[in-house]
């Protein structure tokens, strides 16, 4: 059959769909499509590095919902993650918010208990967490080794990223990790050929100096990245940042500088000292950014901003999620609690934070677009996840208790959403309806679904109190005798005899 024909049947089959869901059943033909397979994410390679396959990804979509955690220096003075560049503070003036001197900005983790972090997450039906390892700032959470690192375990005597890893494992959740790549102690940042200093908050200005610098930033980020690849045990998830370099174009303009694909080049002009190179057995080659990850930890997943393609795409931000069923990739929403990731004053206030009501949307329309949440916290200097983001997720969790068939191990569709409405998940023989808060109809009809799928039952999935149903000639299924309570979202399982896709 050629390409105009299917076409023209996948746009007859839509039409079908958009009247059955507007209700208006006199123009549905009786051989209306039915539940069609939507697009399959296509793997694809790029500077050497395959992505993960499907299979791999699995864990993230079925997992649905993760906490994503913003801590270090900054959480002491209280205005947010970008406090040292903003604010134009120096290297030698910010490190010492990691000593008491510091007084009341001082960032003492007193009060850091990585297991009551972890507990959190659990009982706010998180299946997984991610914790900045190392900031912009340059402070690593961890015991670093790299000559000029800045790091816990030098001012703490502790290796917080440790201490994480730990409790996600205990608690059963897989672990995540947040590394940047840029460094605000390295004036090298903004101007890497030394010829041409972009504009800064710290006052450094063009000098020739600055290309070896830039070059000691990046050899640092390699060695910095090799031990956390390789003395934490298994990493599910790497969120890279700040692959832009001096603040300016995309990761992917920066790559030449990172070479963050499978092989070091050795043309490059800021090389990794051989000392620091991690060598390819099979080629002898020294390994990229993503060399080294595919070879100590093949199992993880990555997002594009190293400058590689990624495994995975991000949508950041607070902003309402719309649109259709997200097919060609797997994307992950990332949200914080209040408006900035660090701690502020603003996290601990109820009027500043996201109500539970908040998020419950923000993870439905995750849902229904076959997309996951990661939700972020900002505990404060002590290491204190505030009581106010505590309560909405703990509220969360609640929710989850009785809608999670729903939400875990669910894919979005078999049909496409409608903004503010309704949406759709499945899995095996069940499809889940999701009717938002702007749908104000008592009754709910369902696209066709494909020959030899029969009704079984359909029940409210917080109570499972079962609802009237009937199918019709056409194969469609009308609900009626729900419950829609004003302002919240209804969650239903209709149940068919057969697999939704086989």
């Amino acid at each position: 059959m050629n390409r105009i024909i299917v076409s023209l049947l996948l746009i007859v089959g839509q039409s079908c769909f958009l009247n059955a869901q507007n209700n208006d059943l006199r123009i549905i033909p009786e051989n209306a499509i039915g539940i069609r397979p939507l697009p399959v994410r296509k793997v694809r390679t790029e500077l050497g590095i395959m992505q993960q396959p499907n299979e791999k990804l699995n864990w993230l979509i079925e997992a649905r919902f993760g906490m994503f955690i913003h801590w270090g220096l900054y959480s002491g003075v209280g205005k947010g993650e970008w406090y040292m560049e903003n604010s134009g503070t120096s290297p030698e003036e910010y490190r010492k918010l990691a000593y008491p001197q510091s007084g009341d900005q001082y960032f003492d983790a007193s009060q850091f208990n990585a297991n009551d972090w972890a507990k959190l997450a659990k009982d706010a039906g998180m299946r997984y967490m991610n914790m900045v390892t190392q900031h912009h700032d340059g402070y690593a959470l961890f015991d670093a080794k790299y000559m000029d690192a800045f790091c816990s375990k030098q001012t703490h005597n502790r290796d917080f990223v440790r201490e994480y890893v730990d409790a996600c494992r205990a608690n059963g959740l897989k672990v995540g990790i947040y590394k940047t790549l840029i460094n605000w102690r390295y004036p090298g940042y903004y101007d890497v050929t030394g010829t041409d200093c972009k504009p800064n908050r710290f006052g450094y200005k063009t000098d020739i100096a600055h290309k070896e610098n830039a070059r000691l930033m990046k050899e640092e980020m390699y060695c910095l990245t090799k031990e956390l690849l390789t003395r934490y045990g298994k990493i599910d998830q790497i969120f890279w940042d700040g692959g832009w370099l001096a603040q300016q174009g995309s990761d992917a303009d920066a790559g030449y500088f990172w070479e963050s694909g499978k092989y070091l080049d050795p043309e490059n002009d800021w090389k990794v000292n051989p000392y620091f190179q991690d060598i390819d057995s099979a080629t002898g080659k020294p390994l990229g950014l993503m060399g080294m990850v595919r070879k100590y930890q093949p199992d993880c997943i990555v997002n594009p901003r190293s400058g590689w393609y990624g495994d995975f795409k991000t949508e950041e931000g607070s902003s309402a999620i719309t649109g259709q069923i997200r097919t060609e990739e797997i994307y992950e929403k990332e949200m914080t609690m209040s408006s900035v990731w660090g701690y502020t004053p603003m996290h601990d206030d109820p009027s500043k934070v996201v109500t539970a009501k908040g998020v419950r949307r923000m993870l439905v329309d995750c849902t229904i677009r076959n997309m996951v949440l990661l939700l972020n916290v900002a505990p404060d200097r002590h290491g204190k996840i505030s009581k106010t983001e505590t309560d909405v997720l703990l509220e969360t969790g609640k929710w989850l208790q009785q809608t999670g068939e729903a939400i875990y191990g669910t894919y979005g569709g078999p049909w496409q959403p409608k903004d503010g409405q309704y949406g759709y998940a499945y899995k095996n023989n069940t499809i889940y309806l999701f009717l938002l808060e702007d749908y104000k109809e008592t009754t709910f009809t369902l696209p066709p679904v494909n020959n030899g799928q029969k009704l079984v039952k359909a029940y409210m999935v917080d109570t499972k109190k079962q609802i009237r149903t009937k199918q019709n000639g056409n194969r469609q299924i009308i609900l009626s005798g729900f419950d829609k309570p004003t302002n919240e979202i209804v969650v239903i399982a209709i149940e068919l005899n057969k697999k939704i896709m086989e």
